[in-house]
């Protein structure tokens, strides 16, 4: 539906007036009285454009042709609209919001644009040229002929707002990235760490292409490789637990910020696990390097209380039908805290 905008005001007489000692008559009030006005004015009066009185006398205005088009393209022509050449291409914004992914289709279907056959031109001042390399290394990079710049296709698809200020958001997407000489830093850096713009892209790309995995049709999803690197995390963390509970050790440090030269067992064993075992490493800080580490102080509690309820379940299973007694005392620390050890004896013949 076309947005309508009206401007509602008064209808006033025109206050206009030219003035002059030989000008002739004047169209300026004074008092009560109004002086006709000349032949010529009142004929370039009538040639302006009247508004249209509503019934509460104010006008309507036709909405302008800006106006008209605020929704954008609402006709999809894939032999007009569908552009190879990247810098040629229509944003996405700029359709209707009906016909967006229609678009992103057409686009996915015909694929990001790789002229493997092309001459890279060298600049003036540089030698430095594009690499072919490049468009197989990377499955997300477009080339584009006239421009002689690198796109993203997948910012260009779905492009994301940054949640921070971060490097090539918009190179990548609408001017094109031309700096050869640090490409091999650049492209990296606009690919970013799993919350980047092209990243949180790449996933809605994915997304759109399986329906099933959108989010009207699942919670959360992770690939193989996802699930094999947390299933190494949670590993990871039962094991130093494990070993910090059998030698009665603590868990926590006074102070576990990352400056801190001891940040506790718990912690501080995790890092020595991580700098001898590579997979531990990878997984620790590619999965989620800013959360779901399995590192905090409630996760620590619940790997222990987990440690607790299995053991409770091994002693049951031995006990069984068989007699035993329970040994229960208990004691205070320095800080008033009543502490309880409770110890079942049984004999087994």
């Amino acid at each position: 539906m076309v947005n309508w905008f009206c401007r509602f005001e008064k209808l006033l007489p025109s206050t206009n007036s030219t003035s002059g000692s030989n000008s002739g008559p004047s169209t300026r009030e004074s008092g009560n009285v109004v002086v006709p006005e000349s032949e010529e004015q009142e004929e370039l009066r009538d040639s302006e454009p009247h508004p249209v009185e509503t019934v509460q006398g104010v006008e309507h205005q036709e909405p302008s042709s800006h106006e008209q088009d605020v929704e954008g393209i609402k006709v999809f022509n894939p032999d007009v609209h569908l552009v190879s050449d990247p810098s040629l291409h229509v944003a996405i914004d700029q359709f209707h919001p009906d016909i967006r992914d229609d678009v992103r289709m057409a686009y996915l279907v015909k694929g990001p644009t790789k002229p493997y056959g092309h001459n890279f031109p060298k600049k003036p001042n540089d030698k430095k040229v594009f690499l072919k390399n490049w468009l197989q290394q990377y499955d997300w990079l477009e080339y584009s002929v006239a421009k002689d710049a690198a796109f993203c296709f997948y910012c260009f698809l779905f492009k994301q707002k940054p949640l921070e200020t971060h490097f090539g958001h918009d190179a990548f997407s609408k001017e094109g990235y031309r700096n050869w000489k640090n490409a091999y830093n650049g492209f990296p850096q606009h690919v970013g760490g799993p919350t980047s713009c092209h990243n949180r892209a790449r996933t809605a790309c994915e997304d759109f292409r399986n329906r099933r995995a959108s989010v009207s049709h699942k919670i959360e999803a992770y690939s193989v490789d996802a699930e094999k690197k947390y299933e190494t995390c949670v590993t990871a963390s039962l094991d130093v637990a494990s070993y910090l509970i059998s030698q009665a050790h603590s868990f926590r440090g006074h102070d576990e910020s990352p400056s801190s030269l001891n940040r506790g067992n718990f912690l501080e064993m995790i890092e020595w696990h991580k700098k001898r075992n590579g997979e531990v490493r990878l997984a620790f800080e590619e999965l989620c390097p800013l959360n779901a580490q399995m590192l905090s102080h409630k996760i620590q509690k619940d790997l222990c209380a987990s440690f607790a309820r299995e053991i409770k379940e091994v002693i049951k299973k031995e006990i069984g039908n068989k007699p035993f007694s329970v040994l229960i005392d208990e004691s205070r620390d320095i800080s008033i805290a009543e502490q309880m050890a409770v110890i079942v004896r049984l004999v087994t013949i």
